[in-house]
């Protein structure tokens, strides 16, 4: 049993790394997060670079790709950001459990079985990653790469 959960957990990394080579134009990532409607269903579109930021940054945590991502571990991620708005408590973990269904809706988070906790997908590893890179990137460094 712990060399499997070992596997797992190497596979992820793994995984989370091998999308450092992903060729994915950005508009086609960005895309797909924006699209409001999911298997029939009206859902909110993501703001990757505005009102959902930091829960995205928050989630690309590598502890949390280890130990998997709960509504108990995100508080701490968060704190002193904006998207927590001062909330605390039942407040703040009524706001994040509705942030992981939209998560899960859009196909960047699933959930593992039989727990609560969920484990990013690779759409979720190529948005958070591109994300991470994007905010980190100067303008200078945005305009090479295009040119």
């Amino acid at each position: 049993m712990r060399a499997k959960v070992s596997a797992d957990v190497n596979q992820r990394f793994m995984a989370q790394t091998a999308t450092f080579t992903d060729t994915t134009p950005v508009a086609e990532v960005f895309a797909d997060i924006g699209i409001r409607t999911h298997d029939g269903r009206k859902v909110r579109a993501l703001d990757p670079t505005g009102k959902d930021q930091s829960l995205l940054q928050a989630i690309a945590n590598p502890a949390l790709g280890v130990s998997g991502i709960t509504n108990r571990a995100i508080p701490c991620a968060l704190a002193g950001t904006p998207w927590a708005k001062g909330k605390a408590g039942k407040a703040l973990s009524a706001r994040i459990s509705r942030n992981l269904r939209l998560l899960r809706d859009h196909g960047i988070i699933r959930k593992m079985p039989n727990q609560r906790r969920y484990q990013l997908t690779n759409k979720g590893r190529r948005l958070t990653t591109l994300l991470n890179c994007l905010m980190a990137a100067s303008t200078q460094q945005l305009l090479q790469m295009a040119s």
